[in-house]
């Protein structure tokens, strides 16, 4: 994996200080969209999906886990604001490196990484103001904390419970938080084990239907599962057997750079628990501290299988060193045996080179893709047998993005963000995204290993960074966010933000965009060019919906497109995917009703034009929205799509 965190480490993005920013002189030129057109993309044919409920499984509208939901898609149902602006920086001594979560009564968490100041493992935030609600301080009993993990309270109509884990407890809060349990691990580490971080960091909970539990695993492959009502232990610790990874690929970071880049770092964030600088510790981990397994992973919702990328075994390599120079996916799963449940290996696949990506599955849970450190999109079945792989020519920097429609997955390069189409037995590229959102710059996509390009019903969330060229490489300076046409690729609109991001193109239910700041690349373009690049900064931002008129009609033509597919299904064969397409078509309906209220009170519609759209949006919703009302409920739609279309903007 040295190749994609050299990227990631090398090319930066610039940012500044806290809260609402301000710009002052600038050497660049964010370019400047007028309202973008409605989208002519569409859903075609059966979408493919799962079997599972959304009982305890958070529907797919909201960042519920760190790739938004268990199977790593990075897809939601919304539409995401198709203009935007930045608005807030909430919490900038926070250096965050997972996107923030969102609960179904609109409030916001993060679990920072590093920080100056206030220890703490968990914040939570007002999702439209920043303003903090609470936060659960690091004490004896919680010491560290992977980003947290939302599940719906079966028991609970309407309630959701927020699940951390640290190497020493796992808890489980409400959105007050308030604790409903914690528990100790049971991980025994000795003294001397202790000093070695990789050994209490554990990446984040996700869940196994089967077993009704909660699954983890650490860096250095140790995994766990524990009971989702009680937070008790139901297995024995397992244990990946890959080994530590390393590659041969990259060239050392320069002494020069280190030593401009390191005292920035501890002057924003301070230095981490082993007193190495942030930046340092990246590039001590990326040239042979590498773990085992360094990724967030994947479990399909139908059938509980467990996918993780990690490293192959030591000797597989050609040289017993203790390292690994190969990566590996493997896929596991909780069994019952005469000792009780115990975590078994079922497959795994080698790859040279590595993997880089958080594996992601397909709605249905028979595709897996990942990518490799030569620059591959890989397709796998479920039992780890490769059907098929694309070269994108360079290495990804990010997950694959997966979209339940139209067989779309979207790779996110260091240069491109490029949509790709899986027809089966073979995958293809459709485009290549035109990433021009500034003037005067190079434009790069600034996606780093842990950032995804995020698939909405109206279009591709990515974020966007200009710099100067640098011995090949290009300094990024300046960033913000975008949205992509998914047909096209163009770019539909663009607003500058704050700060680079190792995190996710987040998007909320009211179609606001969030970023985690972590200035690990950024810092790069600001030791390198000062006087053009602003403070690095930490926090979370937030660019908030502008001209609620149009996010009104991309949500509700977004529900006409997909009324008018789903109406040409075949109510026997693809009932599943039809009543899967009704739930989003309910969600796309609730976003434009919101929208609407919102759009009158800020003079982005007239109250006539509300009026009415409300109307016929009130005549769909007269009766439950079945497959035998959706043809009735397809001609209100075409009406209020139509209406927002045409309608003078005010």
């Amino acid at each position: 994996m040295k190749k994609i965190l050299l990227i990631a480490t090398v090319v930066g993005v610039a940012g500044f200080t806290i809260n609402l920013i301000f710009f002052g002189d600038r050497a660049h030129n964010p370019r400047i969209f007028t309202a973008p057109e409605k989208t002519q993309w569409r859903p075609m044919g059966a979408r493919i999906t799962g079997q599972h409920g959304y009982d305890i499984i958070p529907e797919p509208t909201k960042w519920n886990a760190i790739h938004v939901g268990v199977a790593n898609s990075d897809s939601v149902w919304g539409v995401a604001a198709p203009m935007f602006e930045l608005d807030w920086v909430a919490e900038p001594s926070y250096f965050i490196g997972n996107g923030p979560l969102f609960d179904n009564e609109g409030n916001l968490y993060f679990s920072p990484q590093f920080y100056h100041g206030e220890r703490v493992v968990l914040v939570s935030l007002d999702a439209k103001t920043g303003t903090r609600r609470w936060a659960l301080p690091a004490d004896e009993n919680i010491q560290t904390s992977s980003p947290a993990f939302i599940l719906n309270d079966p028991e609970n109509l309407n309630s959701q419970i927020l699940y951390i884990v640290g190497y020493d407890r796992i808890t489980a809060l409400r959105p007050d938080g308030s604790k409903i349990w914690s528990r100790s691990t049971g991980l025994k580490l000795t003294a001397k084990e202790l000093l070695n971080t990789d050994n209490k960091k554990f990446h984040s909970l996700n869940y196994h239907p089967a077993t009704d539990s909660l699954i983890t695993v650490t860096k250095t492959g140790a995994l766990f599962a524990f009971d989702r009502k009680t937070g008790q232990s139901i297995a024995p610790i397992g244990q990946l057997p890959g080994a530590p990874a390393i590659s041969g690929k990259g060239t050392k970071i320069p002494e020069f750079i280190l030593d401009r880049v390191d005292p920035l770092m501890d002057a924003a964030f301070g230095k981490t628990d082993a007193g190495l600088s942030l930046f340092s510790s990246a590039v001590n981990y990326i040239y042979g501290g590498g773990g085992v397994v360094t990724n967030y992973f994947s479990i399909d919702p139908d059938s509980s299988r467990i996918y993780m990328a990690a490293t192959a075994q030591d000797a597989e390599d050609g040289t017993t060193d203790g390292k690994s120079e190969l990566g590996a996916i493997y896929a596991l799963n909780l069994v019952n045996t005469n000792h009780g449940l115990e975590f078994q290996i079922l497959a795994r696949a080698v790859f040279q080179g590595g993997t880089g990506s958080t594996p992601a599955l397909s709605a249905d849970g028979h595709r897996l893709y990942v990518s490799d450190n030569e620059g591959h999109v890989i397709a796998l079945n479920s039992e780890l047998d490769e059907i098929w792989r694309v070269d994108v020519g360079e290495p990804l920097v990010g997950s694959i993005t997966v979209s339940p429609d139209n067989h779309e997955l979207y790779a996110v390069t260091a240069n491109d963000v490029i949509q790709l189409i899986d027809h089966g037995e073979y995958g293809n590229r459709a485009w290549t995204a035109e990433l021009n959102g500034f003037d005067g710059y190079a434009n790069v996509d600034t996606q780093s290993n842990a950032l995804t390009a995020t698939v909405t019903a109206n279009g591709v969330v990515i974020m966007i960074g200009g710099g100067k060229s640098l011995l090949g490489r290009t300094i990024m300076l300046h960033t913000g966010m975008g949205l992509l046409d998914r047909m096209t690729g163009k770019l539909r609109y663009f607003a500058e933000g704050r700060e680079d991001s190792l995190a996710m193109s987040v998007v909320a239910p009211d179609g606001s965009l969030y970023v985690a700041h972590s200035p690990l690349r950024r810092a790069v373009g600001k030791a390198i060019y000062p006087d053009l690049t602003p403070k690095i900064t930490g926090g979370i931002a937030r660019f908030k919906p502008v001209r609620l008129d149009l996010l009104a009609r991309d949500a509700v033509c977004a529900a006409e497109a997909r009324s008018a597919n789903t109406s040409q299904l075949d109510k026997v064969t693809e009932l599943t995917a039809i009543n899967t397409d009704i739930r989003q078509i309910q969600v796309l309906m609730t976003q434009t009703n919101d929208a609407i209220e919102t759009a009158v009170n800020e003079g982005d519609m007239s109250r006539e034009t509300a009026s009415t759209l409300r109307s016929m949006l009130n005549q769909i919703t007269a009766t439950p929205l079945t497959t035998e009302t959706l043809a009735a409920a397809h001609t209100q739609l075409v009406n209020a799509c139509d209406l927002l279309d045409s309608t003078p903007h005010q």
